[in-house]
């Protein structure tokens, strides 16, 4: 029985080790002429191919005025192309230029303060315009061809940082994902376009909004950022969504989206060196687009002095604390991981046993060591939400007494050990393979300097100590570095 124990406790401890030596050996990495890089991992255990394609491009390209485009954009790439969704391209196009003249028409005679009954007749016009140009096509032609093939998880979203399509399907299928997604790279159209405004407009309205959530966020990195562009709101405010125009998008679309600045991952039933070719055929024919253009994205000056705001809303009161620092490759991320993980990653962390368990003044809480983005200098945010009668100013006093305590006593061997498991334990999850697997090394690939970096970071966490754990947080955990944000039921004394 003890050698037994041994022998599983020895595996549980090499399991990682082999998993990443046996990954590292499988994956293939290809670049297509016109720059497109393709990672392939076999994986022969179903019938069933992963695919993730990723952009560098996010939130953070977006020129003053046109905020929550790239998320507009990433909604418009599902809408088809001229072969994909038109019933007769010809009058499609004419009836989708018509669209354009009409909304055109329109903006031009409410800049000019022209009569209501003319903004009227303009607005009916483009309302007429709209209804014959759906005539002309099929709703959702993408989605429903994927769907009729066998589609798992098809989805996307948007980042401050990175756009990222993704979609599971039968092996069977490669070919036509890659016709589907070189037809939308080389035509894509942008049908439905303000119908899909409205879409995202109701999406503000839900996530942000209605969302105590959601508001409270959009507060707190209005504060936190004064001059980095992660200080807008992703989703974009209500008067730049109602501001969209094709042309624009489009603009930011062929600006932006490009082989070049892509990462194509296949995780599942695949043969590289077979594959590839079909991959060649379709993708390669794409031509290479601009270099990331130089946006002169202004650094957000160092913080000297603690900021607060306050929001009113008809919900429970929460709380956001937040502490600038920096991002990946800067060896104190990682740091910062660690203290993530000491503070609020599972029953036995610091600031869950006491705020939730022990102590009972918290309804739950939270942190994160990268938000809203990783690309640039980022912040450590802890988030809480007090239970009656104990209040927000109850759960700062507890939370900052936790994080001089990190100050001031080194973290403990055991303590030390417990992250280190979580890591190694997250670490294989990821190995295991599927669409985390797949987004994983896109991420890697895109931003941290190869995949190759997946097989580095074990080793990274594993070696820092206690000493830095200290000095991250005596270095990042002051008051002039903080800030915070309240949620204040409506009604309610301050």
């Amino acid at each position: 029985m003890v050698r037994r124990l041994v022998w599983l406790l020895l595996l549980v401890l090499l399991l990682p080790g082999a998993l990443a030596q046996q990954l590292r050996e499988q994956i293939r990495k290809y670049t297509l002429d016109n720059g497109l890089r393709v990672l392939m991992v076999p994986d022969k255990t179903a019938p069933v191919i992963h695919f993730n394609l990723m952009f560098d491009v996010g939130g953070v390209d977006e020129a003053p005025g046109l905020g929550g485009i790239a998320h507009m954009v990433e909604h418009m790439a599902f809408k088809g192309t001229p072969s994909i969704g038109s019933l007769d391209w010809a009058k499609e196009k004419a009836a989708l230029e018509a669209i354009d003249k009409a909304r055109a028409d329109l903006d031009r005679a409410i800049a000019n303060r022209a009569s209501q009954e003319e903004i009227q007749r303009l607005t009916t016009a483009f309302n007429q315009a709209r209804e014959e140009a759906k005539k002309l096509a099929l709703p959702n032609a993408i989605d429903q061809l994927f769907t009729n093939n066998g589609e798992q998880g098809l989805n996307a979203s948007t980042g401050y940082d990175r756009t990222d399509y993704r979609v599971s399907l039968p092996s069977n299928r490669l070919e036509l994902y890659l016709r589907v997604y070189a037809d939308v790279m080389l035509n894509a159209v942008f049908r439905s376009f303000y119908e899909e405004a409205d879409v995202v407009l109701e999406e503000r309205r839900q996530r942000s909004e209605n969302d105590p959530n959601g508001a409270l966020s959009e507060a707190f990195l209005r504060a936190a950022f004064q001059v980095h562009p992660y200080g807008r709101p992703l989703i974009g405010s209500r008067e730049e969504i109602q501001g969209y125009r094709v042309d624009k998008a489009m603009e930011f679309w062929k600006t932006h989206y490009h082989p070049n600045r892509a990462v194509l991952v296949m995780v599942g039933d695949v043969e590289p060196e077979r594959d590839i070719q079909l991959v060649r055929r379709y993708m390669g024919v794409i031509p290479r687009g601009p270099e990331r253009p130089n946006l002169n994205i202004p650094a957000e000056p160092p913080q000297t002095a603690e900021r607060r705001v306050s929001i009113e809303y008809n919900a429970q009161p929460s709380l956001l604390i937040g502490f600038h620092k920096p991002t990946y490759p800067n060896r104190e991320a990682y740091v910062m991981d660690m203290i993530d993980s000491i503070l609020t990653e599972g029953r036995t962390s610091r600031l869950f046993r006491r705020l939730v368990l022990t102590e009972q003044v918290a309804l739950n809480v939270s942190s994160s060591s990268s938000s809203p983005g990783f690309r640039y200098p980022n912040m450590f945010t802890i988030s809480a939400q007090p239970r009656a009668p104990r209040t927000t100013q109850d759960l700062e006093r507890i939370i900052y007494e936790e994080l001089e305590r990190l100050k001031n006593e080194p973290v403990t061997a055991q303590e030390l050990q417990r992250v280190r498991n979580q890591t190694r334990a997250a670490y294989l999850r990821v190995l295991q393979g599927g669409p985390g697997l797949a987004q994983t090394l896109a991420f890697y690939e895109l931003f941290f300097g190869g995949y190759q970096r997946i097989f580095e970071e074990e080793a990274i966490y594993n070696a820092i100590t206690a000493e830095e754990i200290q000095q991250a947080a005596r270095k990042y955990f002051t008051p002039q570095n903080r800030t915070v944000a309240t949620l204040v039921t409506r009604g309610a004394s301050r």
